[in-house]
């Protein structure tokens, strides 16, 4: 059969989402949505008061996750703006689950 077995395309991109989102719960909700998602990467908060992070996931579940990031967040979050890299397909993921850097 056609298609049988083949991976799916995998996708990555970078994000940085601003806003109230340090001292909310905001990377442990993120890392949350990703593994519920199946989503790969990584989050982490940076001096700019921002969180930042990595993606990888097959499109779909890559869109939901930067639909989550820019208009959920954690519940006392308030993004202010989310900017997502464009997705650039990769060959394989290069992380083996979500973590929180710190």
């Amino acid at each position: 059969m056609a298609g049988s077995g083949v991976a799916k395309q995998l996708f990555a991109c970078n994000f940085e989402v601003f806003g109230r989102v340090q001292g909310v719960f905001f990377r442990k909700y993120t890392e949350q949505e990703a593994k519920r998602l199946g989503v790969r990467g990584w989050c982490m908060n940076t001096r700019d008061e921002t969180v930042k992070g990595q993606l990888e996931a097959p499109l779909a579940e890559l869109n939901e996750m930067k639909h989550w990031l820019q208009t959920k967040g954690s519940p006392s979050s308030k993004i202010s703006k989310a900017e997502f890299s464009p997705a650039q397909e990769i060959d394989g993921y290069t992380f083996t689950s979500f973590a929180i850097k710190r």
